[in-house]
């Protein structure tokens, strides 16, 4: 069984939409924050100086959030290709899940063309691929 990376997010009042619940956008920031933490204790570096870019996103919703739940956010790898990879979240509070998403990046060169991940990375997210 792949390893899986963890990271808690507490909702906070500017989170909220006027309805009480977290915005939906917010879920998506939710994520980021999850993958800046992956990339700064896996990877050891920041996510801003990373080169990768977001190719596509997809979130689905299954249940609001609201001020004071703690969103526990889990990251695996469902791809890890020569200049691309794929990481899978699933957002939960108290153990239900209320979202997942996926995100595909690239990494580019200074010309904005695919380059190889570097090969420290590819190691250090093996242990969190899922193959099926």
């Amino acid at each position: 069984m792949p390893d899986t990376y963890t990271h808690a997010i507490d909702v906070q009042f500017r989170d909220l939409d006027p309805r009480g619940h977290a915005n939906h956008a917010i879920y998506v920031s939710y994520c980021e924050q999850a993958k800046a933490a992956l990339f700064a204790e896996v990877l050891e570096t920041s996510l801003a100086d990373a080169s990768t870019v977001v190719r596509s996103l997809d979130v689905e919703y299954e249940r609001a959030v609201t001020l004071g739940d703690r969103v526990v956010v889990t990251l695996r790898i469902s791809h890890l290709g020569r200049t691309s990879y794929t990481i899978e979240y699933d957002l939960a509070v108290d153990g239900e899940r209320v979202a997942t998403a996926r995100t595909a990046l690239v990494s580019l060169d200074g010309a904005g063309n695919p380059e190889p991940l570097p090969d420290t990375w590819r190691e250090r997210l093996e242990p969190y691929l899922v193959v099926e």
